[in-house]
């Protein structure tokens, strides 16, 4: 019998399931995953013979499986971020506008102020030009008592300037027409399938298929490090409503 050492490599895909159903709506590469890995753990109920001496074990009846699993992937695009705080993309789409006027009241020399926030937009506006700071008739002098950052719409009050704590100041500005993804996090895990297609440099290439998982975060996700960035995902592997078993492995296709 040839001996099949070998030496695991592949990609992993990702589909959440079309709306209502256990259907797969597509599958998306994560990215680069250096680690996938699977789990099965039992639950046994045991019997043990104690006619005499050390008792000893009979029966053995396996009482419930869980299937499991976990990844990492340090490709960090914002769907992986999503499925990493339970959340989802959406675009927001900044429509082009002149001479918007924002009170931002009680500012404090020091402190850095978001333009253009409000509930439905908590992180404001992007790509703003044609700034000007005011309180009442005096116009103030940009890098001098405060700073603009221009695409993200940040306005800083500088220390040593003439602007005073607590004034209320009156900006306008334009903002150009823009629109960007985010990440909004959420409370439900996802649930979706996922397929491992093996590119094995040793040993035969073995595909797998997870009908029915759920994903959620595992662990740190650290912003800031010397490290490359990387998430983990715990998977929980579920058996699907329709009959379906909870994991697949097919070789590749022979000539009978």
């Amino acid at each position: 019998m040839a001996k099949n050492y070998t030496l695991g490599r592949g990609k992993v895909y990702f589909s959440a399931f079309r709306p209502n159903t256990q259907i797969p709506a597509g599958f998306r590469y994560l990215g680069n995953t250096p680690e996938f890995n699977l789990t099965i753990d039992n639950e046994t109920l045991d019997h043990y013979s104690s006619d005499e001496g050390i008792r000893q074990k009979d029966r053995s009846i396996i009482l419930e499986t869980t299937a499991t699993g976990s990844l990492t992937a340090d490709d960090i695009s914002l769907e992986n971020l999503a499925l990493f705080f339970f959340g989802h993309t959406s675009t927001l789409v900044q429509t082009a506008a002149t001479a918007q006027t924002e009170t931002i009241t009680d500012v404090k020399p020091g402190l850095m102020y978001q333009l253009g926030r409000t509930t439905l937009n908590p992180t404001g506006v992007r790509s703003i030009s044609n700034v000007t700071v005011e309180v009442g008739a005096t116009t103030y002098v940009v890098n001098e008592d405060y700073t603009v950052d221009l695409e993200l719409g940040l306005i800083t009050v500088l220390e040593g300037g003439d602007i005073v704590a607590d004034a209320d100041l009156e900006v306008t500005f334009d903002r150009a027409a823009r629109s960007r993804t985010q990440v909004i996090s959420g409370d439900q895990q996802v649930e979706g399938a996922i397929l491992y297609v093996s590119a094995n440099p040793e040993g035969a290439k073995m595909d797998y298929l997870l009908p029915y998982v759920k994903l959620g975060p595992n662990g740190d996700f650290a912003l800031k490090s010397d490290e490359w960035q990387q998430l983990s995902l715990n998977i929980e592997i579920l058996k699907p409503d329709d009959g379906r078993e909870r994991i697949y492995v097919d070789g590749r296709p022979f000539s009978a």
